[in-house]
């Protein structure tokens, strides 16, 4: 007589159900385990390397279900943070790292769910991946942010405006980067924008700000005591940083944030 279980099913269909059960959670298991609770602090995460066309993917699916959050975040990490498409199913990581998952999601969400604009409301803007790039002014650093250059290189002609609606943190001169304002945005992202050549308005720490407000205007200073200019050439340097677990301020890579978002210009005349 054949094996059976009181319900009927014979033993080798339930060790088969059960071998492939199995199978199926060690292979979950194993797609997950690059998602730790320092992720977030890794090299990869603060490359922020999602290219423009799965963002805008991204976009579209996060338009009809709210989630960019958590569609960015399934698919960075699907990616291995290098993804060349979207992966919206987040259910493995929910399943066996929520905790660390929702912490990966909110240091995303600090960086892109806020963004509005291009910070320099003009087309003719240039500006290339340097992060990390090595820098000597006040000692040897790295390059934590990005440069960008128009074709007119007047201190003072583009106007400078928040990517982001949020709150003035910083104001005021600074060594390094010369007159500049700190805004920090409703998910927590710090969008700093320095060497301005000077204000719009008399911001006090504090200050709310809409996304397309314009902050200052594009300059030369830095490098030197307050009202130092001329140091290097016309440019907005932007930095964008983010609060983790372990870190009060960490910078991130805006190289392609401002890649993802260089076509969304408001309209200002100047």
């Amino acid at each position: 007589m054949k094996a059976r279980w009181s319900y009927g099913i014979p033993v080798w269909i339930f060790l088969l159900i059960l071998v492939v059960f199995l199978t199926t959670v060690l292979k979950e298991r194993s797609s997950v385990s690059n998602l730790k609770m320092d992720t977030c602090e890794s090299d990869a995460f603060r490359r922020q390397e999602l290219p423009p066309q799965v963002y805008k993917e991204l976009q579209k699916q996060a338009d009809k279900s709210g989630n960019l959050g958590t569609f960015l975040t399934a698919t960075m990490l699907h990616g291995n943070f290098q993804p060349e498409k979207i992966f919206p199913d987040a259910m493995p990581y929910l399943r066996y790292k929520k905790r660390e998952f929702f912490l990966l999601r909110s240091c995303y969400e600090a960086i892109w769910a806020d963004l509005r604009y291009f910070p320099v409301p003009s087309d003719e803007i240039t500006f290339e991946n340097t992060w990390l790039s090595p820098r000597e002014y006040g000692g040897k650093r790295f390059h934590e942010g990005c440069d960008l250059f128009g074709q007119v290189t007047v201190s003072g002609y583009y106007p400078i405006v928040s990517m982001t609606d949020g709150t003035v943190e910083q104001i005021g001169w600074l060594p390094l980067g010369g007159y500049r304002i700190g805004i920090r945005s409703e998910h927590g992202g710090y969008f700093y924008y320095a060497h301005l050549s000077g204000y719009e308005r008399e911001f006090r720490i504090g200050d709310a700000v809409l996304a397309g407000d314009i902050l200052g205007y594009m300059g030369n200073t830095g490098y030197g005591s307050e009202g130092t200019v001329g140091q290097f050439p016309v440019h907005l340097h932007l930095g964008i940083y983010i609060s983790t677990p372990s870190k009060k301020e960490m910078s991130v890579n805006p190289y392609w944030i401002l890649q993802s978002i260089h076509k969304n210009i408001i309209n200002y005349s100047y």
